[in-house]
């Protein structure tokens, strides 16, 4: 049996959950699309698997702990993807089409998408628990893949884990309220002066 978590509140973000939950993390995710989070109960989530409500409880816990599961393995799934994303780009133009790429896959999601067009109200509540977590993970990904870069003269001298830290915060400020302007030309203002050898 897979356990998700203890207790009835999960502080911050749990870690990348098993692989043995991804169908009870794909039925909260077409769930939370069809109903949206606060609509969606335990008892839908068995339904669209087919199998009790005890046996969701037992393996991700209630709603706001599937929900919480759901955001760490979308997370881990994205920044997975970060190395391979940098192949062939180079400099602060690299930095910016990393970021902006991150960010579109993450508004993509469907959960993501309706969240912030039906249910803005909860993205506070799963931001405060889940944010210091969720910089952390982002930057400790992200600040190795900075350091090769401004130890090839690619950037400027730059403190990796700081850039790291601060590109996080950009990339999850832009996605719950995005620039008037697009995106990349957004992130270039200041990120091409600031990165730039």
């Amino acid at each position: 049996m897979v356990k998700a978590a203890q207790g009835n509140r999960i502080p911050g973000l749990p870690p990348r959950p098993a692989p043995a939950l991804d169908p009870y993390l794909d039925a909260a995710s077409r769930c939370f699309t069809r109903y949206g989070i606060a609509r969606t109960s335990v008892q839908d989530i068995a339904r669209e698997l087919g199998v009790n409500r005890t046996t969701v409880y037992r393996q991700v816990g209630n709603v706001e702990q599937a929900t919480r599961l759901l955001v760490s393995r979308e997370m881990h799934r994205i920044l997975a993807g970060l190395p391979a994303r940098m192949v062939g780009l180079s400099g602060p133009e690299a930095a910016i089409e990393l970021l902006a790429t991150v960010v579109e896959e993450a508004l993509a999601h469907p959960v993501v998408s309706k969240m912030l067009n039906d249910e803005r109200e909860l993205l506070g509540t799963l931001l405060a628990d889940g944010i210091p977590q969720l910089f952390q993970e982002i930057s400790g990904r992200i600040a190795p893949l900075i350091g090769l870069t401004v130890r090839a003269g690619v950037i400027a001298e730059r403190d990796p884990a700081i850039l790291a830290d601060w590109l996080a915060r950009i990339a999850v400020t832009v996605m719950v309220s995005p620039p008037r302007t697009p995106l990349r030309r957004f992130l270039a203002e200041l990120l091409v002066p600031a990165l730039t050898p």
